[in-house]
């Protein structure tokens, strides 16, 4: 017989059942990590529904990105000037407009949720305050740790919106 009507080799049939064996090995890791993103986007939303966002947390990532002006409301889907009202704790970002954002700052979303301990970050009681001149001092205020119950409330789809919407 020719060697084109001989039987593949058994070391064929293994290269061919490992490259196979790598692909689901691959589909299976896709499969992990995006049963976790969803798990974390669920997450995220049930804490935002709740109003737990920090708007501290929504400035810190917006000064990490470098992220000023208007264009970043234009990003996020709002009107000028919600993203600074967002910052302020007037005005509570929709779902949607935290995703944006999120993605905008490269962050995830449960990363502007409020943390245990957030209420106790004054920077006049640690080292850092030692090491920021005088004009950066003068400028400084507080975090903002919290969104108003009414931006919250005025926000379509979190709890306390289909409570007082009668949704």
């Amino acid at each position: 017989m020719t060697d084109e009507h001989t039987m593949p080799s058994p070391a064929r049939f293994r290269r061919a059942g490992d490259r196979a064996a790598a692909r689901l090995r691959k589909r299976a890791e896709w499969a992990f990590t995006a049963a976790q993103r969803r798990a974390a986007h669920d997450l995220a939303y049930e804490q935002w529904a709740t109003g737990a966002l920090a708007p501290y947390r929504i400035t810190r990532a917006l000064d990490a990105a470098e992220l000023y002006g208007p264009d970043v409301d234009i990003a996020c889907g709002a009107q000028e000037p919600a993203v600074d009202e967002w910052e302020a704790g007037t005005r509570y970002p929709s779902f949607e407009q935290l995703l944006a954002l999120a993605a905008l700052t490269h962050q995830s979303p449960d990363s502007f949720i409020a943390r245990e301990g957030d209420e106790d970050l004054d920077l006049r009681d640690t080292t850092m305050w030692c090491h920021i001149s005088k004009a950066e001092r003068a400028r400084w205020r507080p975090p903002i740790t919290e969104f108003t119950a009414a931006a919250v409330e005025e926000c379509p789809g979190t709890n306390e919106y289909r409570a007082t919407h009668l949704f």
